[in-house]
């Protein structure tokens, strides 16, 4: 089973929220929490129902799309 702590960013329905309260006892739910442009949004989800997020989780390497990255790039001055 995944855990979840107070503070984190997680996935809910495909968008995401941060954790701003979580259930001592099972069912383990927790208080999500949106900025939207129409104002706060608030869910509760149960833990099966989040998903971490990867790009913190998940090592990716993305400084090959960073222009003049590469090793025997000009460097400016």
């Amino acid at each position: 089973m995944v855990s979840f702590s107070v503070g984190e960013e997680v996935l809910y329905q495909g968008e995401r929220y941060v954790i701003s309260t979580a259930s001592p006892r099972p069912p383990y739910q927790y208080r999500l929490l949106a900025t939207t442009p129409a104002g706060a949004k608030v869910q509760w989800a149960l833990a099966a129902d989040l998903t971490k997020m990867e790009r913190y989780t998940r090592a990716l390497d993305d400084t090959l799309s960073i222009k003049g990255s590469a090793a025997n790039a000009p460097r400016r001055r």
